[in-house]
């Protein structure tokens, strides 16, 4: 089995289930519907108490056989998920983050890319400029580091060896890919991601070509075929309703001489939408795309940047990956940064046991959260234009919960399930890939807010939560 990344739990559930906690909406009472998201409920909409249907009742979400968390805000090597534009931050930031430093210091990742950040394909491809930034001027003999082994840094060193530099990666973690991280375990049928999972846009990149051409399997998503389970009166239209509002306030604040975050244009530009459906579309929706909610993500740039086009499912391991563009490097991993001394004749790396390291060039690729914790030391400070990206820019969190389950207890095969549910509630959205894997197994996401406050409960509360949130659906015939 791979390494475990630091950013997860890998747990054995045969053990009896723990009652579940008493806030995470569990017996949620009211009207209670289902229905696919073609708006219409008529056909699949279950008896407006909330009963089960017939052929359900009685029946409980049986034992999971093990369950997989992640916790990317605990792990000090990434400190959250993905950038994302807040409130006063706009694109030009990440251009500025990728400006040369001198003609001997670079940076490189999906913050710095204006093209696809918080994306596999965005990473990548900022470390081939990053590379190719570093290679203008060098001189045959020069030595290049480069920090971080994720899909930039892989990229960076394999375009500058390829070059014909001397190159070096120091990567902090146990393991190469970053945020690209795939568990393979005997107690999980498929490949479990706990990162990127993902192809999006398919004709945005080559990412789809490349994945083919490593033997990666991946299936066409699509989000059509979803399922929402509906609470409080909640409807389809309401939640498009919601949407709605949300498009409307951003073009509203294109006219607004200072940046708003979007909830707070959503009120300043007078729309009135319900507020359970407004929570379910920032919380779910948002939150999941960017990693951060309507309350941070800035009405002029914060939705910007989502991707557009068909999507695919890695269903065979995306740190195949990862282990392409490595294979031949020199890779040093478990060997963290923590000070650069940077100038005009190279630079001067202290590694956290102590040791020297001395360099002509340095591609420094490490997660925009870690630079802005200061986790690595420059000597001479950063500039300020690129401390100003480093600042103003946020990291959004997207967590992850898979279980695997001794066989398929549903009956909906749709691809997502999402279900209505109160503020700060969790397991709102669900991933069925048994239609796409033969396999009984979900994955559901948090983001944002509810990402944060779950990060800092036990495994027996989010896998309780987990169940009883499963138990909801169950009994709603599905």
């Amino acid at each position: 089995m791979a390494a475990m990344p630091a950013a997860l739990t890998l747990a054995s559930c045969r053990a009896t289930s723990p009652s579940v906690p008493d806030d995470v909406g569990a017996g949620n009472t009211g009207d209670t519907g289902a229905t696919d998201d073609s708006g219409d409920t008529g056909g699949s909409t279950t008896p407006s108490t909330g009963a089960a249907t017939s052929g359900t009742e009685g029946r409980r979400v049986p034992e999971p056989l093990a369950m997989i968390r992640t916790s990317w805000s605990a792990d000090p090597w990434a400190r959250g998920s993905y950038s994302f534009l807040p409130v006063g931050a706009d694109p030009a930031l990440r251009a500025d983050l990728a400006q040369p430093i001198g003609d001997r210091l670079f940076v490189a990742g999906e913050a710095t890319s204006s093209s696809a950040p918080a994306t596999v394909p965005g990473a990548p491809e900022s470390g081939r400029g990053g590379a190719a930034a570093g290679a203008a001027g060098a001189e045959p003999g020069h030595v290049v580091a480069v920090i971080g082994a994720g899909m930039a840094g892989l990229a960076a060193a394999k375009t500058l060896r390829d070059a014909g530099y001397t190159v070096a990666v120091f990567e902090a973690r146990d393991r190469i890919g970053g945020r690209v991280a795939t568990v393979r375990s005997d107690a999980w049928p498929i490949p479990v991601e706990l990162g990127a999972s993902w192809v999006h846009d398919v004709n945005a990149s080559d990412l789809a070509e490349q994945l083919d051409g490593l033997g990666v399997d991946t299936a066409d998503f699509d989000y059509d075929n979803a399922s929402t389970l509906f609470t409080g009166g909640m409807t389809q239209a309401s939640l498009g309703e919601a949407a709605d509002a949300i498009a409307a306030a951003s073009d509203w604040a294109d006219d607004a001489e200072a940046d708003f975050s979007i909830a707070a244009a959503v009120t300043a530009s007078g729309a009135e939408v319900d507020p359970l459906a407004l929570s379910h579309v920032d919380e779910v929706e948002l939150a999941s795309e960017y990693g951060a909610n309507a309350d941070e993500l800035s009405a002029w740039w914060g939705t910007e940047e989502g991707s557009e086009g068909d999507d695919l499912l890695v269903l065979g391991g995306y740190g195949g990956l990862a282990d392409h563009l490595a294979d031949g490097l020199d890779i040093r991993v478990s060997t963290a940064v923590l000070e650069v001394s940077w100038g005009a004749d190279g630079a001067d790396l202290t590694l956290a046991d102590g040791a020297p390291f001395s360099c002509d060039r340095l591609v420094v690729t490490v997660p925009l959260a870690v630079l802005a914790a200061d986790d690595i030391t420059f000597d001479p400070p950063l500039p300020d234009t690129h401390r100003a990206a480093i600042d103003t820019m946020g990291t959004g969190l997207l967590d992850k919960v898979w279980f695997v389950f001794p066989e398929q207890f549903w009956s909906n095969e749709s691809l997502m399930w999402t279900r209505v549910d109160e503020p700060g509630t969790p397991f709102r959205e669900w991933f069925n890939l048994a239609p796409l894997t033969g396999e009984p197994v979900l994955l559901a996401l948090h983001g944002g807010r509810t990402a944060r406050a779950w990060a800092e409960r036990s495994d027996a509360d989010l896998r309780a939560a987990g169940l009883a949130a499963l138990q909801q659906f169950l009994d709603a015939g599905w």
